[in-house]
Formats: structure tokens, C-alpha cells, sequence
């Protein structure tokens, strides 16, 4: 069934703007077409409702309830396969260490339940249980039942090669100790397993989606990659959008004219996208992407979900510095498309659909943090485009659909949704202030330390070397060297959630002293110095595998940097206070005593808090959030009495890092990926007008020609040899010069052709609707096909948007982002047509926009500039 078959009566009258079919992959929609579908449906609804009776009121019920059946499935099913996530990783991640000898499924923390702190009583031994993990009781920090001792259930692969507590290959003592090859093999086998998968399931030159071309007699035939069939050259101006291939319809690579001459002329095709891997990464920068209006077929598909969700499992299993909080975003995403398949209102109406997309991502922040009021506000705040007050609650309901179902579940058997999720019972300092000051300025220069890092990785290594056409090896050997580098260290052995519940964590005086809680100031020197270790290897780890082809998500090993710093700041500051108890600096620290002596690390400040206000400015930094993660981080403490801290470090953060990279790590990406992503926030400043950019040599139909079905198939073939896939501005001449009397957009005209392949190639092809308004005539109110030939008028916008040859450049910017439209049509003072600005020529611009305005020569760093398009 088409796109449009359900209103094709409505839409080919006269307040439509034409019938569409589905929207190729990689290619924009039309928002405007789409919200006229809606309106029309909702007309037949109203009439229904006024003719029906009962039966139509109970129709205009079940539609109007329909958003909120939708995200409510959206919601709970992502709790469920979220649940399963975070349970199979717990298992992968401790397989690495040994199993569990009364149920190997079982990971660590619920094959020991009964778990104790390990005493450290002295200065040697605790040195010992921060850097090294060799003995099983300092494994993660914890014993079982009593101190010192080991868990008795839990069995490590050193014992079970040995058949006692410590093995090693050769003996006790020997330099490969099993422990160490054993955690190594499982977690190369485990990534290079998640890259396979990766690869081999979700690449999107081997995913099909029925809405893709429909077939037919003579139907285009899909482009190949780039290895199939060299790219020939076009002389069109245009041509720098993009190399072409050259496609003959028998395939077979022989020549068109050896074929019967009843054939179609041979058909050219513009160069595919590049090669994308879809459960590749975080998912973020796409579906920001996809959110906009750009369309990736398969992205958000089932089979995109299945590699997702087990690929996840297990690269965060395998040890990898990456987390799943990025990707469990993608799959709630692609239960939200997967979902919306199976309502008419939401599957045919692709505007319609972005809306679950949108309250999907809600969902996936939700069960990541859990954080249903941050995920609305991450939604409203990083992915969505257009994010309509209904969105919005939607997007709410959602989100607290998610974390309450994922709280019922309770993954971790401790009733909450997030292991990190933490309390303080005390409030900050204002001389803590300046330090809050002074994290927030770090995290934005790492954020744009890193962001930078990681796209010259990914640049010049990655893609430049043997690593680009090998991305399993890349994948084990990024493993092996995050498990050589980790292994030792008890901070970067852990994994990336319980690395942050410890550093978040406060020390109270009624427990034992242990990891990162020490009894005097002279032992938290070697917790520094493990912390600051342990923040280099993050930051080094993060940077070469952000970017490989596993799921990977970016917050976990970025929240770990940040903790690591705020926590090191924290502790330091309680140096300075143990050294300097009565300096006027820390008068307000005085009170604490009354009740009697606190023990370090909470005489003063609370190092736990330092961390998380490193962790929200680290996350800040990189990936420029504001308002969502501020009230992520409020909902993961429950409580308010750190807002300000919070808001001033996140927003340091990001003014820092604006100042050193303008673009967020998620902007980054969408450059580096190619994809055509108009960030409706950012502002330019233009010197430019519409004549400048505007494509005046674009090719035409026009009504003064004799059309057939032959010269249309030459001109969609010349279309696609530029490198297009634009369309035709139907028109005239008129006045001595041209006038527009429509629009048909190349995939309409391929539709049109393909359910012509049986008529003659010299077949008379019209556009009555476009003919009349020429004459001065109101087009007839049904646009059907004729005997005598064929009429595309059904397949025509008689009303394109346009703007005129002088009108600013703000107004295309915001006709661009605010309507979303696909093309602009320019005319000059006295509506003669002077050619079109499509957008990915209008981002071809902008692109050249941000190059001026941060190309050093340039007089001025604003966004500014003159283009040559």
C-alpha cells in the first residue's frame, strides 16, 4: 500500500499539495506534506464524529487515545529489554573474573549477597588494595560474609585451573597468572563476538525495507555500493554533490543499446551514502539526525534492535571503556519505530512517527539514569526537533512508564534503576563555590580535549590506516590494550557504574575504612594518586574506542573522568583543612564538630559531592547538555540542596567548552558521518542573500515542451548523474522569462514512470493541474490520468514555497529549520523563476559558513561569510 493511499482523493484535490510515496533512505521528508495529511485525516474524523453517531464518537476516542497506547507499550517494553541489558552484562562483565559454582548465570553481587567491607587498618595494605587486584576479597572492594574472607561460592579461573584459592600458569608466583589471560581471552572474545555481530547484521548496504522502491516492470534498480560499478563523471555544476553510478537496467554491465530498443534509456543513480553500521556506537548523533526529518531505513529496525540490545551486553561486558546509556537511547528508539508500525496514524505519517520517536528517547534516558523528568528534558534539550507541548507529555508519561516498570523489575536487587544512585545528608560550603568553579572550567577543557582527541583518532588512525578495513582486529586489539591497561588497577578494573557509585559515595564514621575511604589525611595521598592514574586511562581508553563498530555509549567513561577529578579535588581539599584547621577559610567547617570529631573525608567537605559536580561539568563539556543532566543529577541524589553547585559547574562547563570547540562530540560525529543534520539552535550571522546560493542552472520541465515518457526518463537520468535527488520545478515562459507553476520531486517522477513502463517511450506525459493554473483556470478538482497519455498532476506540489531573489537569509534559515521544507523556490521581483535552493545545498553553505568563521585568516570568528556554492 503507497504512503498516501488512504487520502489520495484529499491530498490530489485542491488543498493538497499532491500524493508522495514512501521516502527513500537517506533522504528528507516533507514536513509540510505531512502535517496537511494529518489535518485531512482529522477532517474525516470530525465528519465522522457528526455523521456517525456512537460508532464515529467511539472512532475519535480510540484515535485520540491511540499517542498514549503507543508510549505506553514503548515504555514498558524498553524497561523489560533494558532489564535484560543490565542483567546479561553484570553476568559477561564478572565471567571475566570466574563464575559462580551454584548457578553460573549468576553474577558476582547475587552469587555473594551478604557482602562486607574489606578493613584496611594501615598505610601498606591499603596502598596494596588500591593498585593492585591480585588477591579475590580485594576484587571490587568487597568480601563476603567476614572481613578478609573470600566469597565461597564465587570461583575465579585461577582456581579452577589450579583447584585451589591462587593459580597461575607454572605455579604460584609465575608472571601470566591464569587470572590475567583468562580475564584477557573473554574479553577480546566478547567484543570481537559484539563487532561481528555488528557488522554482519546491521550494515546498511544488507538491510531491506518493504517501504523502500516498490517494484515493477521496469523498476530503477537499487544503487550499488561504490566497489560495484565505477563512478562516472558528470560536466553539471552541480556535480560536487556528489560522484555517480552508472547503472544499465539489465545489470549485467552491458551496454543499453544491445538491448531491444523497447527498453528504457540507461538510468543513472547518485553515489550511496557511505557505509554505516547501525548499532554501531551511542545512536545519538543519527537519530538526532533522523529526528530532523532525514530518513535511514533500517536504522531503528528490528534487526538493528536485536544487535543493539545483545551487542551491548556484550561490549560493556568485555571491559571496554564504553557505557550503555548512550545506546539503550537507540533501542528505546527503535521500539518506538517498531512499535508505531502497527497504528496506520503513526506508520503512514512519518512526522507523525517522530513524535513516539521523540518520547522513546525520554524513555531511554529514563531507565539509563533513572531520571524520567531528565529524559523529557534531554529529549526537548538534544534529539528532538519539533517538540510540541502533546509531545512533551507524552514524552513524560513515557519516560515514567519506563523507570517505574524498570523499578518493579529491580535489576540490581536493591530497589533502585541506577547503581550509582546515592544520597547526602549534608549541605556545601560557600567557599566551595570557587572549587565548584574551577571543575566546571575543567570539564569543558576536557570536553573539547577529548572531542578533539577522538575525531583525530578516528581521522588520521582509524580511517587512514590498516584499521579501516579491519574493524574486528581494531576491536580486539582496543580490547586488549584496555584490558593490559586496566587489569592491575583495581579503579580502572571496575566497571563503569561501580567506579561512579564509589566515587559518588560519602564516608560516614560508623563504618569501616576501606578504598576510597581513608582514617588519616597521610593515607589519601595514594588515592589521589589512583584517581588521577585512573583518570589519564580513562581518558586515553575513551578516546580510541569511541568510534569502533560496538554499541558504545559515551556518559559512563565520561561521568568516570569527572567523579575521578571531583573526587580528587574533594580529598584534597580535606588535606588542606587537616593541615590548616583554623584558617578563616574553613570557619563554616567549625560547626561539624559540635556534634563530635567527623573522620576524614567528612571533617569538611564531602568528596562524594565534588564528584558528581565533576561528573555533571565532565558530562557537560563533552557532550553540552545543560538543563537535562543538571536535573538528571538532582533526580540521581533526590534532593535539591545541590542545584546550584551543579548548575554552575554545567554551566561553566559548557561556556568553556564552547570557547575551545563550538561543536559538542554529537556534532562531531554528524560531520564526520556525513549526514545532513540543521541544527535548529545554533545561530548564524549571514552576509549572503538568496541569489548567491541559489541553484539557477537546476534542471526544469517545462509546459512549453512536448513531454514524453522518454525525455522524462532522460532528464530523472541527468538528475541523478549530478549527484541529486532533488526534483523539477515545473514551469513556463512567461514575460520573457520563466514562471513556476509547480514542483515534482524526482522520487515522484520515478513513481510516475515505473506505473508507465508498459506504455510506448514516446507516450505524451502532461500536467493538466499545472496547464490550467497557466491559463488562469482553477485545476480540476481530482487529478487523474487520461487515456490519450499520462498525467502526473497527481504527483505535482502546485504550491511550492517561495521566496524571493532579494529576501534575507534569516527567512531561508528559518523556512529551512521551523517548516522544514526540502527545497526553496526563488523568483525575482515579478515572480519569474530564477532557480532553487534545496537543503543539502542550503547545509552545503552553512558548512562553508562555519569553515570561514573558524578559518584563522578570517577577520572575524562570528559565522559569517560570502559562499561560492
Amino acid at each position: 500500500m503507497g504512503y498516501d493511499s488512504e487520502f489520495k482523493q484529499e491530498l490530489e484535490a485542491n488543498g493538497g499539495n499532491g500524493v508522495r510515496q514512501w521516502y527513500a533512505s537517506f533522504q528528507d521528508i516533507d514536513w509540510i506534506h505531512d502535517w496537511i495529511k494529518a489535518q485531512v485525516r482529522l477532517r474525516k474524523l470530525r465528519r465522522r464524529r457528526r455523521n456517525e453517531g456512537l460508532r464515529g464518537w467511539l472512532v475519535n476516542v480510540w484515535d485520540g487515545s491511540q499517542g498514549w497506547v503507543v508510549v505506553t507499550i514503548v515504555g514498558v517494553i524498553t524497561a523489560c529489554i533494558a532489564f535484560m541489558i543490565i542483567r546479561s552484562e553484570m553476568v559477561l562483565f564478572d565471567l571475566k573474573d570466574g563464575y559462580c559454582s551454584t548457578s553460573p548465570l549468576k553474577a558476582k553481587r547475587f552469587c555473594c549477597p551478604v557482602l562486607k567491607k574489606v578493613d584496611v587498618t594501615n598505610s601498606a595494605t591499603h596502598l596494596r588494595s588500591l593498585w593492585l587486584v591480585t588477591k579475590p576479597q580485594l576484587d571490587l572492594g568487597y568480601s563476603s560474609t567476614s572481613k578478609g574472607e573470600a566469597c565461597e561460592n564465587w570461583r575465579t579461573w585461577g582456581q579452577v585451573w589450579s583447584g585451589s584459592k591462587a593459580g597461575g600458569i607454572g605455579g604460584a608466583g609465575d608472571l601470566i597468572p591464569v587470572d590475567f589471560v583468562a580475564y584477557t581471552l573473554i574479553a577480546v572474545i566478547l567484543a570481537s563476538v559484539s563487532a561481528f555481530l555488528t557488522i554482519n547484521l546491521t550494515s546498511s548496504t544488507s538491510i531491506y525495507s518493504s517501504k523502500d522502491d516498490s517494484p515493477s516492470v521496469y523498476s530503477f534498480p537499487s544503487p550499488p555500493t561504490s566497489q560495484q560499478h565505477p563512478a562516472p563523471k558528470s560536466h553539471h555544476p552541480a556535480a560536487s554533490y556528489g560522484a555517480t553510478e552508472n547503472i544499465t537496467p539489465n545489470g549485467n554491465g552491458t551496454s543499453i543499446h544491445d538491448e531491444p530498443s523497447s527498453l528504457p534509456p540507461p538510468m543513472f543513480y547518485p553515489k550511496p551514502h557511505k557505509v554505516m553500521y547501525f548499532a554501531a556506537g551511542s545512536g545519538i548523533p543519527e537519530i538526532k539526525t533522523i529526528l530532523s526529518g532525514f530518513v535511514i531505513r533500517g536504522y531503528l529496525g528490528s534487526w538493528t534492535l536485536f544487535t543493539k540490545s545483545v551487542g551491548l551486553a556484550m561490549s560493556v561486558g568485555s571491559g571496554l571503556s564504553l557505557g550503555k546509556e548512550g545506546p539503550l537511547v537507540h533501542v528505546a528508539s527503535c521500539v518506538g519505530n517498531i512499535t508505531s508500525r502497527f497504528f496506520p496514524k503513526y506508520d503512514w505519517n512519518e512526522a507523525k512517527r517522530r513524535e513516539i520517536i521523540s518520547a522513546a528517547c525520554a524513555a531511554g534516558v529514563a531507565v539509563s539514569f533513572g531520571a524520567p523528568v531528565g529524559g523529557t528534558l534531554f529529549s526537548l534539550e538534544e534529539v528532538s526537533y519539533f517538540f510540541g507541548p502533546k509531545t512533551m507529555w507524552r514524552s513524560f508519561w513515557c519516560a515514567m512508564i519506563a523507570a517505574g516498570t524498570l523499578r518493579l523489575l529491580d535489576p540490581f536487587g536493591s530497589g533502585k534503576i541506577v547503581l550509582f544512585e546515592v544520597t547526602y545528608d549534608r549541605d556545601w560550603h560557600m567557599f566551595e563555590l570557587f572549587g565548584f568553579l574551577l571543575l566546571g572550567a575543567f570539564g569543558g577543557i576536557y570536553g573539547a580535549v577529548f572531542c578533539r582527541t577522538n575525531i583525530w583518532w578516528t581521522k588520521n588512525v582509524r580511517n587512514a590506516t590498516f584499521l579501516k578495513g579491519h574493524p574486528i582486529a581494531e576491536v580486539a586489539l582496543v580490547t586488549i590494550v584496555t584490558a593490559f591497561a586496566s587489569y592491575g588497577v583495581l579503579f580502572t578494573k571496575m566497571g563503569g557504574t561501580e567506579l561512579i557509585y564509589e566515587l559518588f559515595s560519602e564516608c560516614h564514621k560508623e563504618e569501616s575504612f576501606d578504598g576510597l575511604c581513608v582514617a588519616t589525611p597521610d593515607l589519601a595521598w595514594s588515592i589521589v594518586g589512583g584517581l588521577t592514574f585512573t583518570l589519564v586511562v580513562k581518558y586515553l581508553l575513551t578516546s580510541i574506542t569511541f568510534g569502533i563498530k560496538v554499541p558504545a555509549g559515551i556518559f559512563i567513561p565520561t561521568l568516570a573522568v569527572g567523579a575521578c577529578a571531583g573526587r580528587s579535588a574533594g580529598l584534597l581539599v580535606e588535606i588542606l583543612h587537616s593541615m590548616y584547621p583554623l584558617s578563616p577559610i574553613f570557619n563554616s567547617c567549625r560547626a561539624l564538630q559540635e556534634d563530635g570529631p567527623q573522620p576524614f573525608g567528612q571533617m569538611c567537605v564531602l568528596p562524594g559531592v565534588w564528584a558528581m559536580v565533576g561528573a555533571a561539568a565532565t558530562l557537560a563539556g563533552v557532550t553540552r547538555t545543560t538543563v537535562s543532566l543538571a536535573v538528571i543529577m538532582f533526580e540521581l541524589t533526590g534532593t535539591l540542596s545541590y542545584t546550584i553547585p551543579v548548575m554552575l559547574s554545567v554551566l561553566i562547563a559548557k561556556t568553556v567548552g564552547d570557547a575551545i570547540e563550538p561543536r559538542s562530540i554529537y556534532d562531531l560525529v554528524i560531520e564526520l558521518n556525513d549526514l545532513p543534520f540543521l541544527d535548529v539552535k545554533t545561530e548564524y550571522i549571514h552576509e549572503s542573500s538568496p541569489a548567491e546560493i541559489v541553484d539557477a542552472e537546476c534542471s526544469v520541465i517545462s509546459l512549453d515542451d512536448d513531454n514524453t515518457i522518454e525525455s522524462l526518463r532522460t532528464k530523472l537520468s541527468e538528475l541523478y548523474a549530478d549527484g541529486t535527488r532533488g526534483g523539477f520545478p515545473i514551469v513556463a515562459s512567461d514575460d520573457g522569462g520563466l514562471r513556476l507553476y509547480g514542483y515534482l520531486a524526482a522520487k515522484e517522477l520515478e513513481h510516475g514512470l515505473s506505473t508507465a513502463s508498459f506504455s510506448p517511450l514516446g507516450t505524451p506525459c502532461t500536467f493538466k493541474s499545472s496547464q490550467y493554473m497557466r491559463q488562469g483556470m482553477i485545476p480540476p478538482a481530482s487529478r487523474v490520468s487520461t487515456p490519450a497519455g499520462c498525467d502526473f498532476s497527481y504527483l505535482v506540489d502546485l504550491a511550492p514555497v517561495t521566496v524571493n531573489l532579494r529576501s534575507p537569509m534569516v527567512l531561508l534559515h528559518e523556512m529551512f529549520t521551523k517548516l522544514g521544507v526540502r527545497y526553496l523556490a526563488v523568483v525575482d521581483e515579478r515572480g519569474l523563476f530564477k532557480g532553487v535552493v534545496e537543503k543539502n545545498r542550503y547545509l552545503k553553505y552553512l558548512q562553508f559558513v562555519e569553515h570561514k568563521s573558524h578559518s584563522p585568516s578570517s577577520p572575524s570568528h562570528s559565522r559569517s561569510a560570502t559562499p561560492a556554492v
